[in-house]
């Protein structure tokens, strides 16, 4: 799993890396917080560089769930 605290937005992401399959969904939607690594995975760059609401999208993009987006008080996304 990778993942990446970001202290501006208050929120915790985390990518299943051995899940995810690099369709890229996650990067097209939000490329200033994710890319896919030199293994095609999803990797969390800079969780501060975009706002929630679009880190969420990018998420919820993801054809099989392998990002997490987890608030203060819990679960953002899923």
């Amino acid at each position: 799993m990778t993942d990446g605290f970001s202290p501006g937005n208050r929120i915790r992401i985390e990518v299943e890396y051995d899940t995810c399959i690099g369709s890229g969904d996650c990067v097209d939607t939000a490329d200033k917080v994710f890319a896919l690594d030199e293994n095609d995975k999803a990797i969390v760059l800079d969780p501060d560089a975009e706002s929630v609401d679009l880190i969420v999208e990018a998420a919820s993009n993801c054809p099989i769930a392998a990002i997490f987006v987890i608030g203060e008080d819990g679960d953002l996304y899923p």
